[in-house]
């Protein structure tokens, strides 16, 4: 899975000495194993032990500080985020072909002719996969390069404009549920995910719907609102904090900006908040329950 060679050459071509590496969870079982191959090839190596959430997580500031001349950045691609230390994004594929199942599924998708095709960067192979049988079968496939992302059809928790709008349905290839139910909260039309671990085709239903609309009412009668800021590279918006605070301060509410890296519940126990305002990462607003009270997205507040 890491080419470790590969790795070795793209840092070489930095002509790089001190490196600072960040991992993913799935990935943390390579990591010393590729640790110790780049110091026996001279180089100084400091892994960072944090989680690591996506590309918008780079650790630039820690890198800085121990003086690195190198991020090493594996398992995500580059969404454009601008550091004063280069950055090595090895992106990790996983070679899977989703047509067994696309086949065994046929009659689900026979209903929809234009499909717009998403995933991950970990699965990128397997949309090309299915375009090309999909298109046999009579489709139109439907791909387009997103905002943030950098391929076609990749969708990031934070970017969902690879789904071509003008699509009948919408195919996620993938792992976990998070970003199939994160496009099914933002579309009316039906959202499909491949599970390529479990080796089905299931419709996608916003489950978070109602909960949503319930917080929503709940925080119309709430008077302390905390706003949720993120200091990570990629989800940092304190411009979009301030406008969120004057608009609940014109509603009639008391609002306080919260700066954190690693928002937590624990963080904001003791703080008689009533609801919260998610300017951070979306994943965290749809961990709600987590929280035990309201947590809402920016464009919910003119909502109040």
């Amino acid at each position: 899975m890491l080419n470790k060679l590969k790795i070795l050459k793209e840092i070489k071509k930095h002509k790089a000495k001190k490196i600072f590496l960040q991992i993913p969870e799935g990935l943390k079982t390579k990591a010393l194993d590729l640790v110790g191959f780049l110091e026996k090839n001279g180089l100084t190596v400091y892994l960072s032990a944090e989680t690591c959430y996506g590309a918008c997580d780079l650790r630039n500031r820690e890198a800085e500080v121990l003086g690195c001349d190198l991020i090493l950045h594996l398992g995500h691609s580059d969404m454009g985020i601008k550091t004063n230390i280069p950055v090595v994004y090895y992106e990790v594929r996983i070679n899977y072909n989703p047509v067994p199942v696309l086949k065994k599924y046929t009659d689900l998708l026979k209903p929809y002719e234009k499909i717009s095709l998403l995933t991950t960067v970990q699965f990128l192979s397997a949309l090309e996969k299915a375009k090309e049988l999909l298109e046999k079968q009579g489709k139109t496939i439907l791909m387009k390069k997103p905002n943030k992302a950098k391929y076609p059809g990749q969708v990031l928790g934070c970017d969902y404009s690879a789904a071509v709008e003008n699509a009948d349905c919408f195919l996620f290839i993938g792992s976990g549920e998070f970003h199939p139910l994160g496009l099914a909260e933002r579309t009316e039309k039906p959202v499909f995910f491949l599970d390529v671990e479990k080796g089905v085709i299931k419709r996608m239903e916003n489950r978070l719907y109602r909960i949503k609309f319930a917080g929503i009412e709940k925080c119309k009668e709430m008077k302390r609102f905390g706003i949720l800021v993120s200091v990570k590279p990629g989800q940092f918006n304190p411009n979009l904090a301030e406008r969120i605070k004057k608009a609940l301060e014109s509603k009639g509410k008391r609002a306080w900006v919260l700066v954190f890296d690693e928002i937590t519940p624990e963080k904001i126990m003791g703080l008689g908040l009533e609801c919260l305002v998610n300017c951070a990462c979306p994943r965290i607003t749809e961990d709600v329950g987590l929280f035990k009270k309201p947590v809402l997205g920016p464009e919910d507040v003119k909502k109040l």
